[in-house]
């Protein structure tokens, strides 16, 4: 028995450093991976970032917010910490992380939208893995994602079920998405695709909550922070707004209440000329990379009046 007992715990022993081994290999390796879903996180964590101005939003702030043009015309160093998919929950995860390991913004332009103030459905959650064993990580996520210890102290119980991710980290081929991005930024160069706009019968605006509970003690920590915060409205295609409806006026009060609340400037492109013409559009809800290049050289002109008040 004691033989039995010994052998165990030298099987045991082995088993355990060589899982470590492997985890610690995949995560430095997805720490340093160029595919879409760990880049920002990525860049963040390696490249000790010290931007003026960050960019938040979820996919429309990821595509239609170009930093090159906003560095150009304002004159700061932008960087867009965009999150695909994700409503504000996943947006403040993404901001912690940077205030964490990069130098603290002087503004941060955050994207509103109908959608802006849910909770996040879980969708592209391994993002986080390469993070989970970081503390600032864990704590912002363990809630919302359902992580638990043993996905945080166990080596490579994380990656489990993720294929593609765990190939990405032992360096095999896989179907990672590796899209052209320049800080945070990714354009669609695609023209319109009315597909999605027949899909959309009704849009209602709605919020959650635990989101608003999360979207104010965000402001409420930029405010005591002395990061200015600008709302923005970005372009969305006229035909999605009518489809709002009288929605439109609950979310414009909305957020309105906020930007009293915390004496924030809202500048609204619902109704710019953009909207109305679908050339410069690749979906009915995202702008391509023709529309979001003139939409962010509006905004800029108008960021560049605002910040020189």
């Amino acid at each position: 028995m004691k033989r039995f007992l010994i052998n165990f715990g030298f099987f045991f022993a082995v088993l355990f450093a060589t899982a470590w081994c492997l985890d610690k290999v995949m995560t430095d390796n997805l720490q340093h991976s160029n595919a879409r879903v760990f880049n920002t996180y990525n860049v963040i964590y390696n490249d000790n970032l010290k931007c003026d101005v960050v960019i938040m939003g979820s996919s429309r702030g990821q595509v239609q917010y170009d930093p090159a043009i906003l560095d150009s015309i304002i004159g700061l160093n932008c960087y867009n910490i965009s999150v695909d998919g994700r409503c504000i929950d996943a947006q403040v995860t993404m901001y912690g992380f940077y205030c964490h390991h990069a130098l603290k913004p002087k503004y941060v332009i955050q994207n509103i939208e109908w959608g802006t103030v849910l909770m996040s459905n879980g969708y592209e959650r391994e993002q986080y893995l390469p993070y989970l064993n970081t503390d600032d990580m864990y704590e912002q996520t363990y809630k919302s994602e359902g992580f638990t210890w043993v996905d945080r102290w166990l080596p490579l119980i994380r990656y489990a079920g993720y294929h593609e991710v765990i190939k990405e980290g032992l360096g095999f081929k896989n179907n990672l998405n590796r899209p052209v991005m320049y800080k945070g930024f990714i354009p669609r160069d695609e023209i319109w695709d009315g597909s999605v706009f027949r899909q959309i019968d009704t849009l209602q605006f709605t919020y959650n909550p635990e989101a608003v509970e999360i979207f104010d003690s965000y402001l409420m920590r930029c405010q005591e922070e002395g990061v200015r915060v600008v709302l923005v409205y970005a372009p969305i295609y006229i035909g999605v707004t009518q489809k709002i409806g009288f929605g439109v006026q609950e979310m414009f009060d909305f957020y309105q209440s906020f930007a009293d609340r915390y004496e924030m400037p809202i500048l609204d492109y619902t109704y710019d000329s953009l909207c109305y013409d679908t050339n410069f559009f690749y979906n009915a809800t995202h702008l391509n990379k023709t529309g979001a290049e003139i939409f962010t050289s509006k905004l800029a002109m108008d960021l560049r009046k605002l910040f020189a008040e």
